[in-house]
């Protein structure tokens, strides 16, 4: 069997592992300004590019790029299952207006339809065990900066057993001149319990 080709130095892989960690959550890390919850992921402005620069310019580039990433990715988490959990209401502002969600196997498309469909969940605790992230590469996203953030842990529905649950999402950067705000573009939920026979 042929292996593909890696894009990333053995460098990169090994900082890569060093981030793909066993996640201590839930930590709260959203912040209140002026009496409001901030349900967004807010980052310093996406370096851009170095298109043209040196393989030395473009490896310290990537590495700020990973970093940033992850930083996102991490304070996303945080926000995303205190939101769930405290003020499901405001939940449907982390994600773009045409995002799709696919829970368990069920599409749910828009934020209308995400509000009625997270309207209807009865309230949980979520705890996350594991959380992993790492950039999609521009040229699967059209050259839209992009995140795979992946969590697993287990989450207790009111009125229902506890279940393991694994959920990807993929984070979209919405970039300004001074800041970079990450919302979701897909998100796939699923329970891992296994059937005891």
């Amino acid at each position: 069997m042929r292996r593909g080709r890696s894009y990333w130095s053995q460098e990169d892989r090994e900082r890569h592992q060093r981030r793909s960690y066993y996640y201590e959550g839930p930590h709260t890390s959203h912040s209140s300004s002026g009496g409001q919850t901030r349900e967004e992921v807010v980052t310093p402005p996406v370096p851009e590019h170095a298109a043209a620069g040196s393989p030395m310019a473009m490896s310290v580039d990537f590495k700020t790029y990973v970093d940033q990433a992850c930083r996102a990715a991490e304070e996303f988490v945080n926000i995303y299952y205190e939101t769930m959990d405290k003020r499901r209401r405001a939940l449907t502002r982390l994600y773009l207006d045409k995002a799709t969600l696919i829970w368990n196997g069920n599409a749910v498309s828009g934020l209308d339809a995400l509000n009625n469909f997270f309207d209807t969940l009865p309230s949980s605790e979520f705890q996350v065990n594991m959380l992993d992230c790492q950039p999609v590469h521009e040229q699967a996203t059209q050259s839209q900066t992009t995140v795979l953030v992946v969590t697993s842990g287990t989450v207790k529905f009111d009125g229902n057993k506890q279940h393991y649950f694994n959920q990807n999402f993929l984070l979209t950067a919405q970039s300004t001149p001074n800041n970079t705000v990450w919302k979701i573009a897909s998100d796939c939920f699923r329970f891992q319990d296994w059937s005891s026979s």
